[in-house]
């Protein structure tokens, strides 16, 4: 060991804490009665083909079938020209409907906003409303006989009994 040299207390390696993450974003404090759909605008991006799975929400057997149109539909919402607030108003009502009937899995319809000015309008908005819902397990875009990229299959919780 002849050579060998203490290390002088300067040339310990120092650990750097880890950096602290940045806090979460505060949801918008919305009405209980809106669902938790709240209506401000996001200027994202909307893929073309939506798709959504809550983790640990349905069984890969269930999600398999909404993917590909094999679930029973229990009822349909169409959003076809409707202003944003007029949609959103329009899937509280329709989302107290499917709790109140017990609807599993529903289709609606928002267009592929070929009317719209510049982009779609309807189509991302429901994209971030859904995904906003405690009450929705999953969604993605229909198959073409149930209007392709214009229309969602939603699958949705079983209401709680009490």
């Amino acid at each position: 060991m002849q050579g060998v040299k203490p290390l002088k207390p300067d040339n310990r390696i120092r650990h750097r804490p880890a950096p602290k993450k940045p806090p979460r974003r505060q949801r918008e404090q919305a009405n209980p009665q809106d669902h938790g759909f709240v209506d401000s605008l996001y200027d994202q991006e909307c893929p073309d083909r939506l798709y959504f799975e809550r983790p640990g929400g349905a069984q890969k057997s269930v999600i398999k079938k909404l993917r590909n149109g094999k679930l029973p539909v229990d009822s349909t919402l169409d959003l076809h020209g409707l202003s944003v607030e007029q949609a959103r108003q329009q899937l509280i009502a329709f989302m107290a409907e499917c709790r109140a009937s017990d609807y599993r899995h529903v289709i609606i319809v928002h267009g592929k906003g070929f009317r719209s000015q510049s982009k779609p309008v309807i189509k991302p908005m429901l994209n971030h409303w859904l995904k906003q819902s405690d009450e929705v397990l999953a969604f993605c875009s229909a198959q073409p006989k149930d209007g392709g990229s214009g229309a969602v299959y939603v699958l949705l919780r079983k209401a709680k009994d009490g």
